[in-house]
């Protein structure tokens, strides 16, 4: 992919397309899907390749750049939401509540991040370096909180308290002391370990 800035017709292009495809497959696609498709039928996608860890965030970019434009633009106009998700991007015509960002309630909005374009010409391959090592990072304890909550029977969205509430539950009910079993408690305690050491982290 070109560190050279689209232009704003290409731009304009660009979100035609993703509407269209988007349009015809009302169950959403996810990035990868989108790339994949952009990359066959769009010039500003030539030169993009998933190997090449530069042209991988430019492509990245690009597009988040395109779908949060036209997200705001059909919201904007009460043209439906766009609901913009790496593992999904999915367009809803009916009329949501959606506000000026279309997104689902508890979603943080990454947009003011992918508006400045000149990114694309700027981002150094250390800087990328660092991003995907954040990102993995990241990805890493979104697992491991995942699993830790499941051990609790627990799901994102849920705080503290919340936890610590359903630890104690749990941690009395399969006590060995009360008939448990231990290694449920352990597994239990192991958990909740997890969780804390998270939440520490934020303090």
């Amino acid at each position: 992919m070109s560190e050279a800035l689209p232009s704003p017709s290409a731009l304009a292009a660009l979100e035609a397309r993703l509407l269209d495809l988007l349009v015809v497959h009302p169950a959403g696609l996810s990035e990868h899907e989108l790339l994949k498709r952009l990359r066959a039928s769009d010039p500003l996608f030539a030169g993009f390749s998933a190997r090449e860890p530069l042209k991988l965030f430019r492509g990245h970019y690009l597009l988040f750049h395109a779908l949060y434009r036209l997200r705001d633009r059909l919201a904007g106009e009460r043209r439906g939401c766009l609901r913009v998700d790496p593992l999904g991007v999915v367009l809803e015509f009916e009329v949501l509540p959606c506000g000026g960002t279309a997104l689902a309630p508890d979603g943080p909005d990454f947009a003011p991040y992918y508006a400045d374009l000149s990114r694309l010409a700027t981002v150094t391959i250390a800087e990328v370096a660092e991003l995907l090592r954040y990102f993995h990072a990241a990805r890493r304890r979104d697992e491991r909180r995942r699993a830790a909550l499941a051990v609790l029977d627990l799901r994102d969205p849920i705080d503290a308290a919340a936890i610590k509430r359903r630890y104690r539950r749990l941690a009395m009910r399969h006590h060995p002391d009360r008939g448990g079993d231990g290694q449920r408690l352990g597994e239990i305690n192991a958990a909740l370990a997890v969780l804390e050491e998270e939440l520490e982290r934020c303090v």
